[in-house]
């Protein structure tokens, strides 16, 4: 932002050279930008070309334009400049119009004192330029507010993402649940305009941290995931409700109450069954995100229905007492890509993305294994490994399945 410049620049409107003359010998010892100006018919243009100016002082009795017409305009152009109405003693009238319909500040009668005018015409230039330097002083509070709510929300995100990985970090396959929700929730999101910011960031941290409880089940039961897959999680029910687990951890942390929430209910259906059952929320009471968290999660993970996409939600939407079906309809709406197929492929280090699977081991060149195969991929460990490629080379091709 620019450091804040003084506004010392006044004009003077007046029928009558003489007086435009006057005023400019008046005040050339005193450090103004002084500007004169005989036709009022041209002021708007004179604003425009020439201001903002601190002062606009006008002479009432003018032909076309009076002053109180110049004062009225200077207000729609510029209504930080101090307006004063110069007037003669038979003017009381005009004086009242003026303060009426051209919004003046102040006012001089003619004929005036130049000892006067100059004192008040100082008093003015301050007034003027303290009230445009506290506006630059608050402008300047926003600005670095909003550059240190970028820097903690972009610390936070990254730092969710990082926990967020601890979960993917235990299987493919949660992994693959979490990425394919993101990839279809973000889209979502951006065809969302009506929510407001705190609700998408709630919705945004509680995808990356949905599956965060299944980091923290015993070792048994993630190596059963890790054996069988998501259905697993149903062998046990503190592993199917691991949701509960993770919000659990976050509901204590300040600004994380909502996503906590989010989490703690997605899996409740819209007629409120299902856990936790000690909560007896249902319908829109639950949380936005938490219903479209339970739409998502069934959409995309691997089930016994044989279907993906359009028609999976379709038939979702046959379920009013499971899901939201207005959230569906929106979904239906917006054409989104919700069919997912995966391809095998060989890659570069740089051309990794989260998501993706490893099919084989990660080594350097130096025979350190770094990540091991059916590891999903976050944007965490492609981190690691591009720092460790500076001083260790990865060896490339790196064999992954994605989706498509």
């Amino acid at each position: 932002m620019q450091n804040f410049i003084e506004n010392r620049k006044i004009l003077y409107i007046d029928y009558e050279i003489e007086l435009l003359n006057a005023f400019t010998d008046l005040m050339r010892k005193e450090k103004y930008q002084i500007f004169t100006l005989q036709d009022s018919r041209i002021i708007k243009e004179t604003l425009e070309k020439e201001g903002p100016f601190a002062i606009v002082l006008s002479d009432q009795r003018m032909p076309v334009y009076d002053g109180v017409k110049v004062l009225e305009t200077t207000q729609q152009i510029f209504p930080d400049t101090i307006r004063v109405l110069i007037t003669g003693y038979s003017d009381h009238k005009d004086t009242v119009r003026a303060i009426n319909i051209g919004g003046i500040n102040s006012y001089i009668s003619k004929p005036w004192d130049d000892d006067e005018v100059k004192r008040q015409i100082r008093d003015w230039v301050s007034q003027y330029n303290l009230k445009k330097h506290n506006k630059y002083l608050l402008n300047l509070l926003d600005e670095e507010n909003k550059k240190l709510n970028e820097l903690l929300d972009g610390t936070v995100a990254q730092t969710v993402r990082i926990l967020g990985d601890l979960a993917n970090h235990v299987s493919p396959y949660i992994s693959d649940l979490g990425e394919k929700v993101k990839t279809v929730g973000n889209a979502f999101l951006k065809a969302m305009p009506n929510l407001t910011p705190q609700e998408r960031w709630e919705i945004l941290r509680a995808f990356d941290l949905f599956n965060l409880g299944v980091a923290l089940l015993p070792p048994s039961l993630q190596l059963a995931i890790t054996r069988e897959g998501l259905a697993a999680l149903n062998n046990s029910a503190i592993a199917r409700n691991h949701h509960l687990l993770a919000a659990g951890l976050l509901k204590d942390i300040p600004q994380f109450s909502g996503v906590a929430k989010i989490i703690e209910l997605q899996a409740k259906d819209f007629n409120g069954f299902g856990e936790p059952i000690n909560n007896n929320i249902r319908g829109e009471e639950i949380p936005f995100g938490a219903r479209l968290m339970h739409i998502l999660i069934d959409l995309v993970k691997p089930g016994s229905v044989n279907m993906r996409g359009a028609e999976l939600l379709q038939k979702m939407e046959n379920l009013p007492l499971k899901y939201d079906v207005k959230i569906i309809k929106q979904i239906l709406g917006k054409n989104l890509d919700t069919n997912f197929t995966t391809e095998v492929k060989l890659l570069s280090l740089e051309s990794l993305k989260p998501g993706m699977v490893l099919l084989n081991d990660i080594r350097s060149n130096g025979g350190q294994l770094l990540l091991k195969a059916n590891l999903g991929l976050t944007e965490t460990f492609i981190n690691i490994l591009v720092q460790w490629h500076v001083r260790d080379p990865i060896i490339e091709p790196i064999k992954v399945y994605c989706m498509t």
